[in-house]
């Protein structure tokens, strides 16, 4: 689903409309995504928290939802 989301982004309206840190969330998971939100979020630079990806991701599907 989030994998969804965000190549639908991608292929609309680019990734680079997003702001840097949904942008970066984006790719995040793109490059890694069987990493877990914790994990993901762990990775990130500087990291965050499981409900600071959470919601970050659940953002970039509810934007790919606005662009459908």
């Amino acid at each position: 689903r989030q994998l969804a989301a965000i190549r639908h982004i991608a292929d609309t309206s680019g990734l680079k409309i997003l702001p840097d840190d949904l942008r970066l969330a984006a790719e995040a998971r793109l490059a890694a995504p069987e990493l877990s939100i914790k994990e993901l979020g762990e990775r990130m630079e500087p990291p965050i928290g499981k409900s600071g990806m959470n919601h970050r991701l659940r953002k970039l599907e509810e934007i790919a939802e606005d662009l459908r």
